[in-house]
């Protein structure tokens, strides 16, 4: 979903680096369908009381919910989906904040659905709807967050 060439790879000073890791300057969509930027607070392990914001491309909603398992709910500071052109009135590519994921499990399938921050739940029909009883389950509800001021 993304791609990136050789010669937008950013050469990241050693002490700043992760291991097996690389940066990128340019990142390009390969689909037009949403995806997501997951903001989590990281304490530093030497130092707990250092915590920094990273960001988390991630390209699709059963992405999404793996990486929410694997997290402490509290370290999550705010999810967005990323709408793109078609799925706009303005024909442009949008954004929803996201406040609570569910997942919904029946005998024929899973998918992932999101409620924004107006409330209204979505998924994208890129997925059947289960047929028959589903089983829905909170894996995540984002508190909303007041505006940081300069």
């Amino acid at each position: 979903m993304f791609v990136s060439r050789p010669e937008y790879e950013f050469p990241i000073p050693a002490a700043l680096d992760q291991p097996g890791t690389q940066h990128w300057r340019v990142i390009e969509l390969s689909l037009h369908v949403p995806w997501y930027l997951l903001s989590v607070e990281i304490a530093d392990e030497d130092d707990p009381e250092f915590v920094i914001t990273r960001t988390i491309c991630i390209a699709w909603e059963f992405d999404l919910a793996d990486v929410l398992r694997d997290l402490d709910a509290k370290r999550v500071l705010g999810i967005v989906c990323m709408m793109p052109a078609w799925q706009s009135p303005t024909g442009q590519w949008g954004s929803r904040e996201i406040r609570e994921v569910w997942l919904c499990r029946s005998d024929s399938v899973e998918h992932v659905l999101l409620t924004d921050a107006a409330g209204e739940r979505f998924n994208f029909g890129l997925i059947p709807e289960p047929a028959g009883k589903a089983e829905t389950a909170l894996l995540l509800w984002v508190a909303p967050t007041a505006p940081r001021v300069s």
